[in-house]
C-alpha cells in the first residue's frame, strides 16, 4: 500500500533527506579523519616546599601554674612569660636529585602599629637579628633545616614599653620572628628559585597575649612545559552522527518505497467539484451530447450566470454524464429558441486542462 503525497513534498523530503545525509556524513568523516589537539601543561619536575614553626611558652615562678611551660594554642599571662623556645623547620623535597644552594636567617621585628587590614599602618619598628645569614649547598633531591631559636620575651616586651614612654606614643605593637628563606635548585629540567618566609606573631605591652602568624606553609610546585595533545574520537558525537544518519535514511526510504506522488487538484477538478457541491440538486446528467440546432447559441461566464437564467426561463441546468469527472467540461439551458452554454474549456484555459490530465495519465501510469 502507497500513500497519496504531493509530488513536489515528495521531491523536496527526498532531497532534504540526501542533503541531511550528505551533510552529517561529511561531520562523522571529520570527526574522524580531522585530528584536533589541545595545549597541554605536562610536569616536568615536581617538588614540594614545607615549613613549619613550633613553640612552647616557659613561664616564670608564679602562683598560678605548677608547670615549668605550656604547649601551643592557648592564652598566656604576660607578667608570667619567661621567653618562648621555637623551631623553625622548613623542607624541600623533589622528584629527583639536583644542585641545591640557597641561605636562610631568622629576624625578630618589634613594630609600633595602628589599625588593621586595609587602615593598617606601622608607626615604627625595630629589627634583631636571631640567626645570622647561614648558606646551603648540596647535590641531593632534598634539604632540610631544623633551627631551634629562644626568644626572650620579657626583654622584647621591656622594650616595647620603653618606646612608649619615652615617645609618648601609645599605639599596639607586637614581635614578628620570622625565618627567610631563599632556594635555588638546578634541576635537568631547568632552574627553579623559591623564596618562604614562616613567621611567628606576638602582641606586647598587653595583659594576656595569643600568638598568631604563619606558623606554616605547604607549597607544591614544578616545572612545565606546554605540548600539543591529539584529542580522542568524541564517542557522543560518533553515535549521534549515526543515529542521525540512521534516521534520515529512514526516512528516505519510506518515502521512496510506500509514499506515491501525486499533483495537486487541477484547475478544473476543482472548479467542477464546487459547481456540484454547490448546485448539485439544480443539475439534470445526460446520457448524449446536447446537439446544437438552436437558434441562438448563447456562452456564459459563470455557473452563477447560468443559474439566473435557469431560475427565469424556469428549465434545469444540463450536463452530458462521464465517470470521468473530467470529461465534464459543459452545462446548458435552453429554452424552444435559445441555448446557453457554460464551456469550462474556455473558462478555465483549454491548454490548461489538458497539460493537466496528460501530466495526471503521465503520473498513474509511472506508478503502475
Amino acid at each position: 500500500m502507497k500513500f497519496n503525497i504531493n509530488k513536489n513534498i515528495r521531491k523536496i523530503i527526498m532531497i532534504a533527506s540526501i542533503i541531511l545525509i550528505m551533510i552529517t556524513s561529511f561531520f562523522l568523516y571529520r570527526e574522524y579523519k580531522i585530528k584536533e589537539y589541545e595545549e597541554k601543561k605536562i610536569s616536568l619536575y615536581s617538588y614540594n616546599n614545607k615549613s613549619i614553626i613550633n613553640y612552647e611558652v616557659f613561664l616564670k615562678p608564679n602562683v598560678l601554674y605548677e608547670t615549668e611551660s605550656i604547649g601551643e594554642r592557648h592564652i598566656y599571662i604576660t607578667e608570667f612569660v619567661d621567653y618562648l623556645n621555637t623551631i623553625f623547620t622548613y623542607d624541600f623535597k623533589g622528584e629527583k636529585e639536583a644542585e641545591i644552594k640557597g641561605n636562610y636567617e631568622i629576624v625578630a621585628v618589634v613594630e609600633g602599629y595602628t589599625g588593621e587590614g586595609e587602615t593598617y599602618k606601622s608607626i615604627w619598628k625595630k629589627a634583631f637579628t636571631l640567626v645570622s645569614k647561614k648558606k646551603f649547598n648540596v647535590k641531593d633531591k632534598k634539604v632540610s633545616i631544623n633551627q631551634e631559636v629562644p626568644i626572650k620575651f620579657h626583654e622584647y616586651n621591656n622594650f616595647a614599653k620603653k618606646v612608649i614612654e619615652d615617645s609618648k606614643i601609645y599605639s599596639s605593637v607586637k614581635l614578628n620572628v620570622f625565618m627567610d628563606v631563599n632556594l635555588k635548585a638546578n634541576t635537568d629540567k631547568g632552574l627553579i628559585e623559591e623564596k618562604i618566609t614562616p613567621a611567628i606573631e606576638i602582641p606586647l605591652n598587653t595583659n594576656y597575649f595569643e600568638i598568631a602568624g604563619e606558623l606554616s606553609q605547604d607549597k607544591e610546585g614544578s616545572i612545565e612545559k606546554t605540548v600539543k595533545v591529539e584529542l580522542p574520537v568524541d564517542r557522543k558525537k560518533v553515535i549521534s552522527y549515526c543515529v542521525l544518519i540512521g534516521i534520515f535514511l529512514i526516512v528516505l526510504l519510506f518515502v521512496l518505497i510506500f509514499t506515491k506522488g501525486i499533483l495537486d487538484i487541477n484547475p478544473l477538478e476543482k472548479k467542477l467539484k464546487k459547481i456540484f457541491k454547490s448546485h448539485g440538486d439544480r443539475l439534470v446528467a445526460l446520457k448524449d451530447e446536447v446537439i446544437y440546432d438552436y437558434e441562438k447559441i448563447n456562452t456564459v461566464n459563470s455557473i452563477d450566470d447560468l443559474v439566473r437564467i435557469s431560475d427565469e426561463i424556469g428549465k434545469p441546468i444540463m450536463y452530458k454524464y462521464s465517470e470521468n469527472l473530467l470529461d465534464i467540461t459543459k452545462f446548458y439551458v435552453y429554452d424552444e429558441t435559445t441555448i446557453y452554454v457554460l464551456n469550462l474549456d474556455k473558462l478555465i484555459g483549454k491548454n490548461e486542462v489538458e497539460e493537466t490530465v496528460k501530466n495526471m495519465i503521465s503520473n498513474d501510469s509511472a506508478d503502475s
